[in-house]
């Protein structure tokens, strides 16, 4: 099992980012009013006459328009494009104009939802066709001096054909701004999804170390209540020797298992507590020394385990021995069956436990719902309930499972 950090999906990314947004296109807006009050300066001194007003509405409405792009990118479009359409008609000089214009269509690509993105295209054409307008009237790029009058079929037939490279410039703004936003919101599902994997298996390391603790807190304690009860009511003072001897190396054995767990909370490398159908023959003489009839019977070979089964099975079998202890007849054997069987692509293990009950058994508790989800998670099959008057506990592991 690998500690991961915990990490809380419930809190929002999304203020530190909009913050940092927010700041930046502050530090944009301000850097543009600087570079366009050059301009605004110059044509002020050096006899454009009334154009410099023009420019310096300009330099005012372009940051203010990348203020608002986040917020209301389509609003601030049409504002610009309002602008746009005044400068044409007056026929003023080239402005940074279309500057802010593809600005603010790439913003409503990025930030606005369908309606906003459509309002942005509708935008984009009348843009582009004010473009081509000021090229073939004023920008001298039409094959007419600036200023010289156009006759108004040339006037449409020119708009026609130059508006074609503004509108795919525009268009094209706008479907970068929305891949931008469509790759933003698959990087966020994907850590979301990340995040949610990491709670998952966060939540599946507690239940096992839960599981874990369980089981070696349960038994060992069976074991010592059972031992010193014993001990209670023996005048034989070697018995009394042997119990004490039983539950003090019960009670080393689960110190050390909780320790090894505890390393497991703290570092991600700790070892998993020491358990293993090796140690089979030491759980049974275990249960014995606490006064349970354990007999045991070992049918067939079976190949070894993968570890998590190996663990699994262990665990599984030290649960249900522990629950005989604690609520079968003592006076009634417990019998433990393992056998190898033939499972689909290879072979495996089946463990049977089964002893008599001192009573119905009520709903299933942590131990037996624990049982379950360890065979269910490394592989195996888990059967539990009564069988002619036996409560049996029935584990298959297949060999192949890793």
């Amino acid at each position: 099992m690998t500690a991961l950090p915990i990490v809380d999906a419930a809190a929002p990314p999304a203020a530190p980012i909009e913050h940092g947004s927010r700041r930046s296109d502050a530090i944009i807006a301000g850097v543009t009013v600087l570079v366009l009050a050059l301009p605004t300066l110059l044509l002020a001194t050096v006899g454009y006459g009334w154009h410099w007003v023009l420019c310096a509405l300009v330099t005012l409405a372009i940051p203010g328009a990348i203020l608002l792009r986040r917020s209301r990118p389509v609003l601030a479009l049409a504002g610009l494009t309002a602008l746009a359409a005044v400068h044409v008609v007056l026929g003023a000089p080239m402005f940074p104009m279309w500057f802010g214009v593809l600005v603010l269509l790439y913003s409503a690509g990025r930030f606005s939802g369908w309606s906003g993105r459509l309002g942005a295209f509708g935008l984009s054409l009348v843009a582009s066709v004010l473009a081509a307008y000021w090229i073939t009237t004023t920008g001298g790029l039409a094959g007419f001096a600036p200023g010289d009058p156009v006759p108004l079929g040339e006037t449409v037939r020119l708009v026609a054909f130059l508006w074609i490279p503004p509108m795919l410039l525009f268009s094209m703004t706008i479907l970068v701004g929305w891949g931008v936003a469509a790759a933003a919101r698959t990087e966020a599902a994907t850590v979301v999804a990340q995040v949610s994997l990491q709670r998952a298996d966060q939540e599946e390391e507690r239940a096992a170390l839960a599981r874990d603790m369980h089981d070696v807190v349960a038994h060992s304690l069976a074991v010592v209540i059972a031992q010193a009860n014993g001990a209670r009511y023996t005048a034989d003072p070697a018995v009394k020797d042997a119990s004490l001897e039983t539950i003090a190396g019960t009670a080393k054995q689960a110190l050390g298992d909780v320790r090894l767990l505890l390393a497991q909370l703290r570092h991600s490398e700790a070892p998993d507590p020491v358990a293993s159908l090796d140690d089979v023959d030491a759980l049974v003489e275990r249960m014995r020394g606490s006064g349970l009839d354990v007999r045991i019977e070992r049918v067939g070979a079976w190949p070894a385990l993968p570890r998590t089964a190996d663990i699994a099975a262990y665990r599984i079998l030290q649960e249900a021995l522990t629950n005989a202890l604690r609520h079968g007849d003592r006076d009634a054997p417990v019998h433990v069956r393992m056998r190898g069987v033939a499972f689909p692509g290879g072979t495996g293990i089946v463990i049977d436990v089964h002893n008599r009950a001192l009573s119905t058994p009520g709903p299933p508790g942590h131990g037996v719902r624990g049982m379950h989800e360890r065979a269910r998670l490394s592989g195996g099959e888990l059967w539990t309930g009564i069988e002619d008057d036996w409560f049996r506990v029935r584990a298959a592991f297949p060999a192949g499972v890793a």
